[in-house]
């Protein structure tokens, strides 16, 4: 529950770049995103993805992807990275079905 509350504060410091998705006032996943300068031009990063396995395969990846990008480009930013375990063929499925392009 610690984890949990230190999520919740972040989202209240950072609240369009923290996401916790709830059912019955459980967390079932989250997001961070984050948006960063190198050398001069802002790039978006998604720092953290997760969803509950038993939420996987429902659609939610794809509406958090969706949030994500919405997210950037309302604050004017063209590009976003996020890194997954090349191990982690339902990620890369997810990200590939999506549209995010390597």
């Amino acid at each position: 529950m610690a984890y949990i509350n230190r999520i919740r504060e972040r989202v209240n410091k950072f609240a369009n770049g923290q996401v916790i998705i709830e059912e019955d006032n459980i967390s079932i996943g989250q997001m961070e995103l984050q948006i960063l300068e190198f050398d001069g031009k802002e790039i978006g990063y998604v720092n953290l993805f997760y969803l509950t396995p038993e939420y996987r395969g429902k659609g939610l990846g794809k509406e958090l992807i969706r949030y994500a990008e919405n997210f950037f480009r309302k604050s004017n930013v063209s590009e976003y990275h996020l890194r997954e375990a090349p191990t982690n063929q339902r990620a890369i499925h997810l990200y590939t079905k999506s549209g995010v392009v390597k």
